[in-house]
């Protein structure tokens, strides 16, 4: 009972993986709205396994390691790919610079966040959390292929918001965790969780629309906010 305790945790962690390699896959044979779809489902596992980790009371070292080289493939790895087999591709040399520099900030921010995680303000993340940017880059992605989104204006868009995500992950630029809210804990992340499902269902009718701006509407707002932040 112990051991299936400690595993379940790690199961949601390697679904994550899974899906990771599935949009990879995928992206090599042209199929980019399933592709971003499986990145999206690895957001939902990766959501899950510390979560659940948590509830259990089996969180281990072993289990942090893992979500880490996980989220290093799902949201380094499988972006940088996926933004190369759908567009960079074009672009030679410098496209193939963009799709590495995604994956070089992913690891930098991945590896910054393992050794801060017992000093830094758990009320924010230094730096965009590579989960909210490799969304936002496949997020972008959905959106041209569903909405037939192309042309040179496309793809410059397309460089800015790869650079833009991974720059911002190794920045200094403080981002709201919602680890702690405070006393009205459970009154914010009821309207964030109510927030979150109302979008969700509203995908079928806005497509990757919703899960773009969800994900734009957070950058966006912690970057206005960083007065704010800076004095808290």
């Amino acid at each position: 009972m112990r051991i299936i305790r400690y595993s379940i945790p790690s199961m949601f962690s390697l679904l994550a993986l899974l899906s990771a390699l599935n949009a990879i896959l995928l992206s090599i044979n042209t199929e980019y709205v399933n592709a971003c779809y499986f990145i999206l489902a690895a957001m939902l596992f990766d959501s899950l396994d510390g979560r659940v980790a948590r509830l259990l009371n089996s969180s281990t070292a072993f289990g942090a390691a893992l979500d880490s080289l996980v989220d290093m493939m799902a949201y380094g790895v499988a972006p940088g790919m996926m933004m190369y087999c759908w567009k960079f591709h074009t672009l030679g040399r410098f496209g193939f610079i963009v799709s590495f520099i995604m994956c070089l900030c992913a690891g930098l921010r991945l590896a910054r966040f393992n050794i801060m995680l017992d000093v830094q303000d758990k009320r924010f993340f230094q730096g965009l959390s590579s989960t909210m940017a490799g969304g936002f880059v496949v997020s972008f992605i959905l959106c041209s292929t569903q909405y037939g989104w192309s042309g040179t204006l496309n793809t410059v868009l397309a460089v800015i918001i790869t650079l833009g995500s991974a720059l911002l992950m190794v920045s200094n630029v403080k981002f709201y965790s919602f680890k702690s809210v405070g006393k009205n804990k459970k009154l914010i992340l009821t309207s964030l969780y109510s927030t979150m499902l109302i979008m969700i269902a509203m995908v079928p009718w806005f497509k990757g629309l919703m899960v773009i701006a969800f994900l734009g509407g957070y950058v966006v707002i912690n970057l206005l906010l960083q007065p704010l932040f800076n004095r808290m």
